[in-house]
């Protein structure tokens, strides 16, 4: 298990590496709410995934997109869909016609259907996804551990540079 926050800005200040179950575990310590792990920024780390979401290729995001969906259980896409309809503050059918989906019911939609749904709001509304990313942080979690690498980089780059302030 990765030690401290400092551990984690040498390792990623320092030019070292990490493996993929080391990412995912700097994910969980960033994203708890455990006392022993306040000092592993989540707003930091919030702040960060949704800047490092923003600047992925469309279709990077979107295969990362439907990884996310396919790999979580029905109910929870309908949460992450469901929260980010509302957040997009949109009727779900004005949603659907724009984008072309084949259904606006997070219950029914498609993996494709929800890529083009979360990329939508990763472009035209950036805050409605930093707000799905704070309330659904396993969303980032099972986009895969090229996307846990990337925002980890993101988050370690601001806190490195929060220090030296």
């Amino acid at each position: 298990m990765p030690g401290t926050v400092d551990d984690f800005m040498n390792r990623f200040g320092g030019g070292g590496t990490i493996d993929d179950s080391e990412a995912q575990q700097l994910h969980d310590r960033f994203v708890s709410t455990n006392p022993d792990d306040r000092a592993f920024d989540n707003q930091t780390y919030h702040q960060s995934a949704t800047e490092y979401l923003g600047k992925l290729p469309d279709d990077q995001f979107q295969d990362a997109a439907r990884n996310a969906y396919n790999q979580v259980a029905p109910q929870d896409r309908q949460g992450l869909l469901g929260g980010l309809l509302g957040a997009l503050g949109a009727s779900q059918g004005d949603i659907a016609n724009k984008l072309g989906l084949a259904s606006s019911d997070p219950s029914k939609m498609s993996a494709d259907d929800a890529a083009r749904l979360m990329n939508y709001a990763r472009t035209e509304q950036p805050e409605a996804l930093k707000k799905t990313v704070q309330e659904k942080p396993w969303f980032v979690k099972a986009m895969g551990n090229p996307v846990i690498m990337g925002v980890l980089a993101v988050a370690a780059a601001k806190m490195i540079g929060g220090q030296k302030r």
